[in-house]
């Protein structure tokens, strides 16, 4: 079972990284924004949090089980660090907010991208 793991004072860059190396058709971004404004129609206006911004005083680690969900891992991330966050899914060269699919697995989420992304039109 794949771990993340948020040491004291991880940045939001080294936990992007890792959440990569996990999910490598996957990104996270992280905002000033909360959660509840992280809408549908508002998630664009959010204010990310620098790359440098740590994401906790305190460590901790997210297990991640294959059925785990994006907004699963919202929550966890929400409660424990009270940041707000987004996954993207990479759709060809662009990257697609997950916000209607919320309800999928990471790992679903993932293999989705990795078909759009090494599906060639033409």
């Amino acid at each position: 079972m794949p771990v993340l793991k948020i040491d004291e004072n991880k940045s939001v860059s080294d936990f992007q990284k890792d959440f990569t190396t996990l999910f490598p058709f996957l990104k996270i971004e992280f905002f000033k924004t909360p959660n509840s404004l992280l809408d549908r129609k508002h998630y664009k206006t959010g204010t990310l949090l620098a790359p440098n911004f740590p994401l906790s005083k305190n460590a901790f680690s997210i297990d991640l089980s294959p059925s785990t969900t994006v907004a699963q891992l919202k929550t966890i991330i929400f409660e424990k660090t009270g940041v707000s966050c987004l996954v993207y899914r990479k759709s060809g060269s662009m990257w697609i907010v997950t916000l209607l699919t919320e309800d999928w697995s990471l790992a679903r989420q993932n293999h989705e991208a990795e078909l759009m992304s090494n599906h060639s039109i033409g």
